[in-house]
């Protein structure tokens, strides 16, 4: 009978260190008090990705997002399949002008997911790359959130930025453009 109070006892305590982990993980999501991550005290609905590796350039770019490694400035989203966001801003892309300079990373566990998930928002007209297990954009550039802006000139990664809309995204990218 001590083994199996034990047993459970220590299942517990690992139940209530997963729980705690949990709810610090959705703090730091919402971004605690202050509001959404997306929504910081500026209230821009932008704010800086500071764990990217600003600076980098990739040992190459993938597919239709060749063209992204030299000129620019150009931009690049980061989107997963799996993130509720990602769906809002894919949605929010639909007929968005200059696809020249905007370039999509759909971040994905399954390569058909990603497919399904670029057909359905109808962005397949911007170049886009498909980022099984999300490998690249990581090892490029540090980048492991999404929705993500990245602002890249002369392939190099110049600015990166965590975002929930289009429009507060493009106002704060032209100014990143501007300082650059």
């Amino acid at each position: 009978m001590s083994y199996l109070t034990m047993f459970v006892t220590v299942l517990l305590a690992g139940a209530i260190v997963l729980l705690f982990a949990l709810a610090g993980e959705l703090y730091a999501r919402t971004g605690g008090l202050e509001g959404s991550p997306a929504s910081p005290a500026g209230g821009t609905g932008v704010r800086p990705l500071e764990q990217a590796r600003f600076g980098e350039r990739p040992s190459g770019w993938p597919g239709q997002l060749a063209g992204f490694g030299s000129g620019g400035p150009r931009v690049v989203l980061v989107l997963s399949t799996r993130c509720a966001s990602c769906e809002d801003v894919a949605a929010q892309l639909a007929g968005q002008p200059d696809p020249d300079n905007l370039g999509v990373i759909v971040t994905t566990a399954h390569r058909d997911e990603a497919m399904e998930f670029i057909d359905r928002h109808g962005i397949d007209g911007l170049p886009h790359h498909i980022d099984e297990g999300g490998d690249w954009v990581a090892t490029q550039f540090g980048v492991k959130i999404s929705p993500s802006a990245l602002v890249i000139k002369e392939g190099r990664l110049v600015s990166a930025l965590l975002f929930s809309d289009v429009a507060a995204v493009r106002a704060a990218v032209q100014a990143a453009k501007e300082a650059v």
